[in-house]
């Protein structure tokens, strides 16, 4: 199972709340590879040119093909999960494999290939499964499984003095908080899991240019997305699929007279145990823009955005208080006839996070999303769109064990997310996790309404190799 809550601002109709688990699943770390040993020592040392362990000292230890550009660069994950809806009608949500492949090579000593791709398996009642015609032996027969690919990193790094250039497919995150999108709005997310838990499983990867100076006034950070791409949401016949206008729409992508690049540049200063970051980008809303033509014709544009920002971070003995705070202009809404309107946003969040113990956590984070010059008219979005969140995180049995406890509360219209995650190490390369989520919500107004029976327990098993 996993919990998606991640919009980070608490939905409308389309969104999701997404969660940060930093307590749930640590990501996988680069592995180094060593190309070569090369030991040497004085020509009167002793064993010069003795054989040790298979290395001879004195000469260069070859290495083949394989090891060099294949296995030492290369790390492997295989997932399996099963999640089940226990609330009325009951049903298996995910029955899924995964593959996971990160490769990570220095080539021609002056640039490094990055790659952290995966692809799925959707099982026998999964949600996201399809009846598929096999042939075998030339005859036809019906399987129940679907397949699916997403790469979140492909692209090509070289660094000089110092600054460092990425081209290729990226997600970036500029911003603080674990679970919303104040300053952080440059990767779209995939919504076709609204309830899957890390963020970082939400990013889409963009073609982009991004470079990072460093310097002794700071750190300047620059990136160039030639074609953004937009939200992914849960299409039909999926076990998430939702309507908002009903059955028989048509949706027209209207196109734009206007360049749709992005681009932003950010600026990040460390003083002592305290760090600012200060942001300004123009970007494209992750979202279409929708404007209703006729009752079963529905107009989707793509509208720039500016957003500009501050970003803070201060260490205090065993507390982290960190914030943000982004003015955007315009966002788009719609009025009662779903017709477009234009207003400036100010969103803002503030979290603490006190170690009690190497071993013990507690988060707290309130955020709030603001519509400036807000009217009655605008349709499904509250003036002020808030979210409380609280969580709680220990680790037991040598760091093996790892518990964690997340409660979101979100208004003006009540509803709360609850979601216990267990994770253990079984060893260096396999762990289990087990997920329990309840989300709680009446007010039919509340974009989480729809997931209100969506109480799930899920498991999942990870090999990493």
């Amino acid at each position: 199972m996993s919990i998606s809550g991640g919009f980070g601002q608490a939905p409308n109709e389309g969104d999701s709340l997404s969660i940060d688990t930093t307590f749930f699943e640590m990501d996988t770390a680069d592995t180094p590879s060593f190309e070569s040993i090369d030991l040497s020592f004085d020509e009167m040392g002793e064993g010069f040119d003795m054989p040790s362990g298979g290395v001879v000292y004195g000469q260069k230890a070859s290495t083949s093909f394989w090891d060099s550009y294949i296995a030492d660069p290369m790390r492997l994950e295989v997932k399996y999960e099963i999640a089940y809806k226990v609330a009325k009608p009951d049903r298996i949500m995910n029955n899924r494999t995964s593959f996971r492949v990160e490769y990570s090579k220095f080539l021609f000593n002056k640039v490094t290939l990055q790659v952290d791709a995966r692809v799925f398996a959707f099982l026998k009642n999964d949600h996201r499964t399809r009846n598929t015609t096999v042939w075998l032996n030339d005859s036809p027969s019906e399987a129940e499984i679907s397949f699916a690919g997403r790469a979140r990193d492909a692209y090509l790094q070289t660094s000089f003095n110092k600054t460092s250039i990425k081209v290729g497919y990226q997600t970036l995150s500029w911003g603080e908080s674990e679970f919303a999108t104040v300053t952080d709005e440059i990767s779209p997310l995939d919504y076709r899991e609204p309830l899957t838990l890390n963020i970082d499983e939400l990013r889409l990867c963009q073609f982009m240019f991004t470079v990072d100076q460093y310097s002794s006034f700071g750190k300047w950070s620059t990136f160039f997305t030639p074609d953004p791409r937009f939200n992914q949401h849960p299409k039909k016949g999926t076990g998430y699929y939702y309507a908002p206008f009903g059955e028989g729409i048509n949706y027209h992508i209207e196109g734009s007279d206007r360049n749709l690049f992005e681009y932003g540049v950010r600026w990040k200063k460390t003083f002592g145990k305290s760090d600012i970051g200060v942001m300004a980008a123009r970007l494209v809303n992750n979202e279409y823009t929708m404007r209703m033509d006729t009752v079963e014709t529905i107009t989707q544009r793509a509208l720039p955005y500016f957003v500009s920002g501050i970003t803070f971070n201060r260490a205090i003995n065993n507390f982290l208080i960190k914030g943000e705070v982004a003015i955007k202009s315009p966002k788009a809404y719609n009025n009662a006839s779903f017709q477009v309107v234009k207003k400036n946003a100010l969103d803002a969040s503030l979290g603490v996070d006190y170690s009690l113990t190497n071993t013990f956590k507690l988060s707290m984070e309130a955020v709030n999303y603001h519509v400036i010059d807000w009217d009655e008219d605008i349709l499904g979005v509250p003036e002020n769109n808030y979210m409380l969140l609280f969580v709680m995180g220990k680790q037991l049995m040598k760091n093996d064990l790892s518990i964690s406890w997340v409660t979101m509360y979100n208004g003006p219209y009540t509803s709360f997310f609850n979601l216990l995650t267990t994770s253990y190490n079984l060893n260096d390369q396999a762990t289990v996790y087990f997920d329990v989520l309840v989300p709680i919500s009446d007010e039919v107004k509340s974009g989480f309404y729809r997931y209100r029976d969506q109480k799930q327990v899920g498991l999942r098993f990870q090999y990493q190799f």
